[in-house]
């Protein structure tokens, strides 16, 4: 059955705004009215759009800053914007499963780019979740794996050993404490290796005060012991929020610390590329020789990532899957 009969015209027009907000940004007037922190939803926006249509907006607008290079300010605007639509504007007593259900069905949305119709589905699913029913909301907590949480926010849930982008992590800071609030995490511990950016640190600490979730910051250090590397991760405690880390991070015997921090890990990045030059200059052209591969060495600086993200902590299955995507691009997939 055609897509235009299996569902209304409501899922279709939304489904086509955000389309084009994924394809082109925030464009209208009134699109960005919607997501504007200093208005109110229950105030002029309830003029502008129904709140279906601003939930989608704001999980759509917070999820496409979470997957580009933006700075950290507009990542937490979005963040924030789509905290008061949740909290202010549901007309619900099971809002915050509702939101965690809601966040889940864009991000799944946002994947099924080009299947119009599995598109069309996941919108009708949406607008049905969107009223906050908690018989409806259950079926998709379900649906998706996802917990009931109480909606008081007080569960004993935690994670105590988690990266971000700066390190082996695949998310920013923001989009780690958002996909935490969606899989029900009230505690993460977020680690980090010999130093920490200050300015990581504020975006961590600020989704966190955000999204309701505590977040403690542990920095993994090495020392030698008995002719020996010890592991052991250094946890600063007694923050009263970002702007109080800050202040600790700033603080000059701090920066003296966190500066060795920073040049062991140069240090170390020196060290893998160096190894990483002399098995591609040794080994690659035999490996490639032997098997009839192309050879993909001169990726693996694109590869390793952006300034600022770590060497030495991308696994070998991060490498291996970011050559073989490299491949299908340049058609050399086999």
């Amino acid at each position: 059955m055609h897509a235009s009969i299996q569902f209304d015209k409501k899922d279709r027009e939304l489904l086509k705004m955000i389309n084009d907000v994924l394809d082109n940004g925030l464009t209208t007037s009134e699109e960005k009215e919607v997501l504007s922190t200093s208005l109110h939803p229950h105030g002029i926006q309830n003029m502008v759009d129904t709140h279906e249509v601003r939930m989608a907006l704001a999980v759509i607008n917070l999820l496409e800053r979470l997957g580009n290079n933006e700075g950290s300010r507009e990542r937490l605007a979005a963040l924030k914007t789509l905290h008061n639509e949740v909290v202010y504007s549901a007309q619900t007593s099971f809002k915050f499963n509702t939101s965690r259900v809601l966040i889940q069905i864009m991000k799944e949305l946002v994947r099924a780019r080009g299947n119009v119709e599995e598109q069309l589905k996941l919108i009708h699913d949406f607008q049905k979740a969107a009223a906050g029913n908690p018989r409806i909301v259950r079926h998709y907590l379900t649906k998706y794996f996802l917990l009931e949480m109480p909606e008081e926010w007080n569960q004993k849930t935690l994670d105590d050993h988690v990266h971000d982008s700066s390190t082996r992590g695949r998310k920013n800071p923001t989009y780690l404490v958002m996909d935490a609030r969606v899989k029900g995490i009230r505690r993460l511990s977020v680690v980090y290796y010999n130093f920490i950016d200050p300015n990581v640190a504020f975006e961590l600490m600020e989704a966190a005060s955000i999204m309701g979730i505590t977040v403690r910051i542990g920095i993994k250090l090495k020392a030698v012991h008995n002719g020996k590397y010890l592991e052991f991760i250094w946890t600063p405690r007694g923050f009263t929020g970002p702007h109080s880390i800050i202040e600790f991070l700033q603080d000059p015997k701090t920066r003296v610390f966190l500066e060795k921090g920073r040049k062991a890990e140069e240090w170390a990045s020196k060290q893998v590329i160096k190894t990483l030059h002399h098995f591609n200059q040794v080994h690659v052209p035999s490996i490639c020789a032997e098997y009839k591969l192309p050879e993909l060495h001169s990726k693996f600086p694109n590869i390793l990532g952006a300034p600022g993200r770590i060497c030495p902590y991308f696994s070998p299955p991060f490498a291996y899957s970011k050559g073989r995507c490299n491949q299908k691009r340049n058609g050399n997939s086999r």
